[in-house]
């Protein structure tokens, strides 16, 4: 159970964790293998944990489920009220690099991926660190 005594935010981080370790394989792969294709997909996994960490956090803030924001804008607002500003920031860069450069644009960086999707893994474990505290 979370810090609320409901389970759903485990069900977010657990989410979170499960994309972000598919993501860390899946972009050692694509990096051997030099797959772009895999490389996007690789990014947009780490931008899904991201994104289902945010929710298990506001969820741990006591924001109930149907709370929680539909989309990345209301996320990102919800997150500057209740997150710190390293939360935000990271949210920024991967939103920005993994989601829309790298997986919509295609703009395939290896080293500046291989940074990010290790940030977005630091945001899983700061979120999951939050949901124990409680």
């Amino acid at each position: 159970m979370g810090r609320n005594g409901n389970s759903s935010e485990n069900g977010h981080l657990k989410r979170a964790i499960l994309a972000i370790a598919r993501s860390k394989v899946e972009f050692t792969t694509a990096r051997k293998t030099k797959d772009q294709r895999a490389a996007s997909q690789a990014a947009e996994k780490a931008w899904l944990a991201v994104a289902e960490a945010t929710h298990a956090f506001l969820r741990c803030k006591g924001l109930a489920e149907d709370q929680l924001p539909k989309g990345q804008q209301g996320a990102f607002i919800l997150l500057r009220k209740h997150g710190s500003h390293e939360l935000v920031k990271t949210f920024l860069t991967t939103r920005g690099i993994l989601h829309t450069e790298t997986f919509y644009r295609g703009a395939i960086d290896w080293p500046t991926i291989a940074e990010v999707i290790a940030d977005a893994e630091g945001f899983v474990t700061r979120a999951r660190k939050f949901a124990e505290q409680g």
